[in-house]
């Protein structure tokens, strides 16, 4: 996480100090601190029901063309607000490589196969197994970087594991498409691909300004993909009713506008003021989100098996992430 943000420190370590050094200042008041926390649970509720717009709009729109308008429209978005605060500054070529090394495994990679995995899920499991990155990171971290893993982690990353078996296995069997886990799995290194190579980026970008480039540089690669692969299925979009074209342009712009714009500035917020520790934690009620949503507007049947699993899943994530 649709777009989910939870990495969006360029260099966890440094930045998460200053950022928690700051949410010790006494300036920030209790009510900043409950400001923090709405703006945290918007967020997480924008970036949940994100999978039911994008699930929504696949039914017109071929995934890529959907992320490239998605994502050209929160571009303009967030460069707008980073022009008129003075957050866009020039990157030279040897830190740019990063940049584009970074927005191929994400957003590329990882909204291409997201995408591509809602024309073969529903919107709830395709949340609750992405909801599995923030416990992948740290084993592909120890893998790479020899990072520190704790025991906390590995029975945390068990329990999840549970969690999502519950969702999607039904009497012995896989209940879902196994080739849409296969294309989320594959979503799941490109995120943590992504957290690896960011670390190269210097601190002395603002994430505002990263994340414009990230989304611009990804449509050098999205644009191409879109032409040359669904061609066929764009020249027949105008054939189509007006109003159910009208009505996907509708949830591609609300993606945009609520799942990679405004849940991304007020996830900012609420890491600036409380940190990004506690901020993450926000980050586990994603998958319930979706599923409530999906129950309530779309009728997507939920047995008791799966509402326990989902619970099992965020159990895991909080046991995983407990300092």
């Amino acid at each position: 996480m649709g777009i989910y943000y939870p990495h969006l420190s360029r260099n966890p370590e440094s930045e998460n100090i200053k950022i928690m050094n700051r949410a010790k200042n006494p300036s920030s008041t209790k009510n900043q601190i409950f400001i923090a926390v709405i703006a945290l649970i918007i967020g997480q509720i924008f970036w949940g029901t994100s999978y039911l717009f994008s699930e929504y709009a696949l039914k017109v729109f071929p995934p890529a063309t959907l992320v490239s308008i998605r994502l050209f429209i929160a571009a303009l978005i967030l460069g707008i607000i980073a022009l008129c605060t003075g957050k866009i500054v020039k990157i030279p070529w040897k830190t740019y490589r990063w940049f584009l090394l970074a927005a191929f495994c994400e957003p590329f990679v990882y909204f291409l196969c997201e995408a591509m995995a809602l024309q073969r899920l529903s919107s709830m499991v395709t949340s609750v197994i992405l909801s599995f990155i923030p416990l992948l990171t740290p084993l592909l971290t120890y893998y790479f970087l020899r990072e520190k893993i704790t025991v906390k982690s590995l029975v945390g990353i068990v329990i999840s594991i549970v969690g999502v078996l519950m969702v999607i296995i039904e009497k012995g069997r896989f209940a879902v498409d196994f080739f849409g886990v296969v294309l989320l799995f594959v979503a799941m290194v490109a995120a943590v691909g992504y957290t690896l190579v960011i670390r190269m980026v210097p601190d002395e970008y603002n994430t505002l300004c990263v994340v414009f480039y990230m989304f611009c540089t990804a449509l050098i690669f999205f644009i191409p993909t879109s032409l040359l692969t669904e061609w066929d299925e764009i020249s027949t979009l105008v054939a189509l009713p007006s109003k159910e074209l009208c009505d996907a342009l509708l949830a591609i712009v609300a993606l945009a506008i609520t799942a990679s714009c405004v849940a991304f500035l007020f996830y900012s917020y609420g890491v600036r003021v409380i940190g990004p520790n506690k901020a993450s934690v926000f980050n586990n009620i994603q998958p319930a989100v979706t599923a409530l949503f999906a129950w309530l507007l779309f009728d997507t049947p939920m047995t008791w098996v799966k509402v326990v699993g989902i619970a099992v899943l965020i159990f895991g994530m909080f046991v995983a992430q407990k300092k």
